[in-house]
């Protein structure tokens, strides 16, 4: 296939565009609010990011449209703890990672 055969598309990129669709939650960072839209499981015995120990992972899409991928028992567990404390999932976090296999997360008014 050569170049006259490839439809060109042309885009203006405006700095919403740059922006990140993915919330990161490496050591010493924090998420100050995370309003949950919706969660899903993901299950895909391939891949490298699942749970330990299993064939899946959680995806937690914001109101905002950005994706927390959660692949840690120990994240995923304070999560759950909270959400079954609220009844709901549609609800706000804040969670931070203190440390190795650390977490807090908090319910949010």
């Amino acid at each position: 296939m050569t170049d006259e055969y490839i439809e060109t598309k042309i885009k203006n990129v405006s700095i919403e565009d740059i922006g990140s669709g993915f919330y990161t939650l490496r050591i010493g960072e924090e998420i100050t609010h995370l309003e949950i839209k919706a969660i899903r499981k993901i299950t895909n015995s391939q891949k490298t990011d699942n749970l330990a120990g299993v064939d899946y992972k959680y995806i937690i899409e914001s109101t905002e449209g950005k994706i927390l991928v959660v692949n840690s028992w120990v994240l995923w567990k304070k999560i759950a703890a909270v959400l079954k404390e609220a009844g709901k999932i549609r609800v706000a976090l804040r969670l931070q990672h203190t440390g190795f296999e650390q977490y807090s997360v908090n319910l949010l008014p």
